[in-house]
């Protein structure tokens, strides 16, 4: 029976595995043509400032507009980076909880491999749960 959960575990995982490489392949490429875009969208506001202020002076503009936005995205990231972050609530219980529940789980797994098991399921769907829910808040 565990040969043919772990057997089934894996495939699934592989699965998992498969098809967020295929996204994050995707989603490499996106990047790539939307910087592509981006460099072709500043070589034509360079045109355009070229034709009014000269190539020296759109230079100028679109390198001050990109330090611009170079900085309201450094102070954006510090923001977010030294921000104090709350707790969950169902965190903090697990957290408090977890000592206390701990014996009594170990005896169990030590006593009666059928209530072992339901204890390891148990575990294993309030991990679950509770990743959800810190994902969620994070």
């Amino acid at each position: 029976m565990w040969r043919a959960i772990s057997l089934l575990a894996a495939t699934e995982l592989g699965g998992v595995v498969k098809r967020n490489v295929v996204i994050l392949m995707i989603y490499g490429v996106a990047i790539v043509v939307f910087a592509a875009a981006c460099g072709f969208l500043i070589a034509v506001a360079h045109a355009l400032l070229a034709d009014a202020y000269g190539a020296i002076g759109a230079s100028l503009i679109i390198a001050g507009v990109l330090m611009a936005f170079a900085l309201i995205l450094l102070l954006i990231g510090l923001y977010m980076r030294h921000r104090v972050r709350r707790r969950s609530a169902v965190a903090t219980a697990a957290l408090v909880a977890a000592p206390v529940v701990a014996p009594a789980a170990m005896r169990a797994l030590a006593s009666n491999a059928t209530v072992g098991a339901g204890v390891v399921a148990g575990v294993v769907a309030l991990g679950a749960i509770l990743g959800r829910q810190m994902g969620r808040s994070g």
